[in-house]
């Protein structure tokens, strides 16, 4: 979350929203938000194993939080690209998607 916080000003440019969500409850979340000193909306409360059914991510196996997901949507809020972990490793970095949304745009033009 600190990558993307990091290079909001970059996705800012790009016209880009960066959001996050987690299972934490609010206050937990709220602590995270100030101690990464996160500008974008962070969603809380996720069902773990409903939103794993529903998108194919991980989670633990006592089902009470995810692995990393990623998403890149298109413009009509499609999935474009899914980066899904299965452990510690494997997330989608800011720099991968602002590689992503780089080409996009130049082969687009």
């Amino acid at each position: 979350m600190a990558d993307f916080q990091e290079k909001i000003a970059r996705f800012t440019e790009q016209n880009v929203a960066v959001v996050a969500a987690s299972t934490e409850t609010l206050e937990e979340s709220t602590k995270t938000v100030e101690k990464g000193k996160l500008s974008y909306p962070v969603g809380y409360g996720l069902d773990a194993k409903e939103f794993a059914s529903r998108y194919g991510a991980f989670y633990s196996d006592d089902g009470t939080y995810l692995h990393a997901t990623g998403f890149l949507l298109d413009p009509d809020g499609v999935v474009d690209i899914a980066v899904y972990s299965s452990g510690a490793i494997g997330r989608f970095t800011a720099d991968d998607a602002l590689q992503i949304l780089e080409y996009r745009l130049k082969t687009d033009e």
